[in-house]
């Protein structure tokens, strides 16, 4: 891979969110807005209810920041579809890896400093095993972000296998796995799709926050796993990628996208 083709592409990235109004506001305005409202739920469910108020405040700060990992992948790549700038872009000579590495790299910065606003606004509601559980914090952020990137990735190989119709997967894709995952309450309450459950790579993650609220403490091996799983799908995902790309172009479909 070279640096400099994926550097001019993340240029290229950061101008267009920076002009691209509805970017700016998917990016800052809903999460923030979001996590104002579950605060304030938080704040007065207190009187009766605190560890389920909590529980919503925290697991859609996370959920947010899954978003944002995820969509801004395969959001970029959308633009470049509908913009038509597709075509221009792979003519460059970049690889299907360079242009992969540049939105995950523009993800890593975006995504990362909006979850930093987030995590500040709820200690402001209570949510405080951010400052007591760093550590468990730290690696369900890192588990967060390597999930939402493998689901980029598989996201954007479905897009590139199927076609510019397909494009919406971008923001539909992420709704049915966090669905799958049990945010707010036990896998058993999902009865016979359990076994559904526990491949996705959110299920562990979701399922420490809750222990992180209402236990103070959650299960390090539960964790890892969940990194390891997380693990898992950016492996089984980049075949996929490569894979849909090669196809595309050798049937054509690339350039019918761009």
């Amino acid at each position: 891979m070279k640096w400099h083709k994926i550097s001019a592409l993340m240029q290229r990235d950061y101008l267009v969110v920076k002009r691209s109004k509805w970017r700016l506001i998917e990016i800052f305005y809903f999460p923030i807005t979001t996590i104002i409202i579950w605060g304030i739920f938080a704040l007065y469910s207190a009187q009766f209810a605190a560890e389920a108020g909590l529980i919503i405040l925290a697991v859609n700060v996370f959920w947010a920041f899954s978003i944002q990992s995820q969509q801004h992948v395969n959001l970029q790549m959308n633009e470049d579809v509908w913009s038509g700038s597709l075509k221009q872009i792979l003519s460059s000579g970049i690889s299907e890896f360079e242009y992969l590495v540049a939105r995950v790299i523009t993800s890593i910065s975006i995504s990362f400093l909006i979850v930093s606003i987030l995590l500040a606004l709820s200690l402001l509601f209570g949510l405080s095993f951010i400052l007591t559980n760093t550590v468990e914090t730290l690696i369900i952020l890192v588990g967060v972000f390597i999930a939402s990137i493998g689901l980029s990735i598989l996201t954007a190989g479905l897009i590139t296998f199927f076609g510019r119709e397909y494009t919406f997967l971008a923001w539909t894709v992420l709704q049915m796995f966090i669905l799958f995952s049990a945010p707010f309450f036990p896998v058993e309450m999902l009865g016979p799709l359990q076994p559904i459950a526990w491949i996705m790579p959110y299920t562990r993650m979701f399922a420490a926050i809750r222990d992180l609220v209402t236990l103070g403490s959650t299960n390090f091996y539960m964790l890892y796993e969940s990194l390891g799983i997380a693990i898992v799908y950016i492996f089984a995902a980049l075949p996929f990628y490569k894979y849909a790309f090669k196809r595309a172009r050798r049937t054509g479909k690339l350039i019918e996208m761009g």
